[in-house]
C-alpha cells in the first residue's frame, strides 16, 4: 500500500495528526501551531511527523462504495 504525501507547505500533516491524535501536549500543539523555533524542537517535530506517518499507516484504507 502506498501513501499519496503531498506537502508543499507542511501544514497539512500537522492539521491532520490533530485528528488523528487523542491527546496532544500543549507543548507539542504549540509546536504543530508556530513550527520551529530551535533545533531541538525541530528534532521533536521530526518525530511527531514520523509519528503522524505511522498514524496515517494504520488507518483502513477509504474504499469505494459499490453498491448502487
Amino acid at each position: 500500500m502506498t501513501v499519496d504525501w503531498k506537502e508543499s507547505d507542511g501544514s497539512e500533516w500537522r492539521e491532520e495528526y490533530k485528528s488523528l491524535k487523542d491527546i496532544i501536549p500543549i507543548e507539542d500543539l504549540k509546536l504543530l501551531e508556530e513550527g520551529a523555533k530551535t533545533m531541538k524542537e525541530a528534532w521533536r517535530l521530526g518525530a511527531l511527523h514520523a509519528e503522524y506517518k505511522r498514524l496515517k499507516r494504520n488507518q483502513p484504507p477509504n474504499l469505494p462504495n459499490f453498491k448502487s
